[in-house]
């Protein structure tokens, strides 16, 4: 067993997780994320449902994962790749990230008292033959907001680098009314699955895996 493992994300709420469960982490380059809206039938969603299309690019994630460690040689060799892929999707529609502050105020507008899904796929592999996938849908209801509030959410930095325009563990949190699923997943890395995933591949969590350790050899 082990501690260490590669997040093919530079994302800040993924390794905060991670490393509150005690893995230690090789960050590794990752793709550009999309901006503004996707429709169904645009180039970026390729004909693709939006739990499709978050698969395909968690995969991708993974794919250039394991080449970028790869490259870094003998120091990280083998170590299991983690990579993730968050949508919002409201009515099929994929949000990405606010490409500016008007798009951030559509976005709200859009979810506005309503109910918008959250699908993170999570994707664990040594090699590009040797990977498994676990996706988690949750459903995130605001309810109705003011315009002030969204100009004032907008004015903040934290729209712009999540998916679908609002991060529930900030600010945004004084808009949701109610989730159904996985709050972690929403946060855009479900930790639960995550953590199944990787004992897989010989990296359990090490908070617990040291403690059942030490339990199983006191006995």
């Amino acid at each position: 067993m082990s501690n260490r493992i590669c997040l093919a994300s530079k994302s800040p709420r993924r390794r905060e997780l991670l490393g509150l469960y005690g893995w230690e982490i090789t960050v590794l380059s990752d793709p550009s994320e999309p901006r503004g809206w996707f429709a169904g039938d645009e180039e970026e969603l390729a004909g693709e449902t939006p739990a499709e299309y978050v698969h395909r690019t968690a995969v991708t994630k993974l794919m250039d994962g394991i080449a970028a460690r790869d490259e870094l040689g003998a120091a990280v060799s083998g170590l299991p790749v983690l990579a993730a892929d968050t949508v919002v999707s409201i009515d099929g529609r994929v949000l990405g990230k606010p490409r500016d502050r008007a798009e951030a105020e559509a976005f709200l507008r859009a979810l506005s008292g309503r109910a918008n899904e959250v699908r993170t796929v999570v994707a664990v592999g040594r090699s590009k033959d040797d990977y498994r996938t676990v996706s988690v849908a949750s459903e995130v209801e605001m309810r109705p907001l003011s315009e002030a509030e969204i100009r004032a959410y907008a004015s903040t930095d934290e729209p712009y680098d999540k998916a679908g325009g609002y991060g529930i563990q900030g600010l945004a949190g004084l808009f949701v009314r109610t989730i159904r699923g996985s709050y972690t997943a929403i946060m855009g890395l479900p930790v639960c699955e995550a953590a199944e995933l990787l004992a897989l591949y010989g990296a359990p969590a090490p908070v617990l895996a040291q403690r059942m350790s030490t339990s199983s050899t006191s006995k």
